[in-house]
């Protein structure tokens, strides 16, 4: 039970490292002062650490956290009007700027498929090195060892893997443009 509890809050605790950038660019727009949204982000991460257990796993970890990042900036807004400044943002505005956020979003969710639909037109030998050194975190040698390849090698041909996914997804995000109405001139 004991090493269950300690495997899902590593889990949980590689998860926050990785919301950590989405969360403060947040509050950098929220707020529009890096210092006070890093501050803002220790809250965050405190308050999240310690209602990880209400934390649904497979859900959303950033707009999770994002709430709370929220709460805490209008509760921080709330006690700066008390002492007679004026938050940066209104309402209005923070609504812009939200919808904003959630266009990037799903950008970036058109550029994860595209990713994906890329990487399974990739030889079969680019991308078991690919998946080996960008998702299990291999070594050039251990792929090397993996695949009786130089670890030299390995590395020509995770850039040529890299640059044949560079331009795949390219190509695919403007094909998506183009299927929105979007023409370049």
């Amino acid at each position: 039970m004991t090493a269950l509890r300690q495997e899902s809050e590593s889990n949980f605790e590689e998860e926050l490292g990785r919301a950590q950038v989405p969360v403060l660019g947040y509050l950098v727009r929220l707020t529009g002062n890096l210092a006070d949204s890093r501050d803002l982000l220790q809250l965050t991460n405190l308050t999240a650490w310690e209602k990880r257990s209400s934390f649904e796993e497979g859900t959303n970890l950033v707009a999770w956290m994002r709430s709370i990042a929220a709460n805490h900036y209008r509760n921080d807004s709330r006690k700066a009007s008390k002492r007679l400044t004026v938050p940066l943002l209104d309402t209005d505005l923070e609504q812009i700027v939200e919808a904003r956020h959630i266009e990037r979003e799903r950008e970036e969710v058109r550029k994860r498929r595209a990713l994906q639909r890329c990487m399974e037109k990739l030889p079969e030998r680019q991308r078991v090195v690919v998946e080996g050194f960008y998702l299990e975190g291999d070594s050039l040698e251990t792929l090397g060892e993996r695949n009786d390849r130089k670890p030299n090698a390995i590395a020509q041909l995770l850039h040529r893997a890299r640059q044949s996914l560079i331009d795949c997804v390219r190509r695919d995000s403007h094909r998506d443009l183009e299927g929105e109405g979007f023409h370049q001139i």
